[in-house]
């Protein structure tokens, strides 16, 4: 059974249901930013995308790359 996600803007409106192919591409378009959150059912409670295995999507910044 495929996952399924949901995530929760920073002024707490909420966003799904998403297969792990469409979270990862909001991520990496930037839709969904570090600093916001995910969660499916079977987690007790809300991942900030920074602190997630999903933030190898998140775009590259300038302090990324050391500019």
């Amino acid at each position: 059974m495929e996952k399924v996600w949901y995530y929760m803007k920073k002024d707490k409106s909420k966003y799904g249901p998403y297969s792990d192919n469409e979270l990862c591409a909001l991520i990496h378009q930037g839709i969904i930013d570090a600093n916001e959150w995910i969660w499916m059912p079977d987690m007790k409670g809300w991942l900030k995308v920074a602190n997630s295995i999903y933030s190898v999507y998140l775009p590259e910044t300038e302090d990324d790359l050391g500019l």
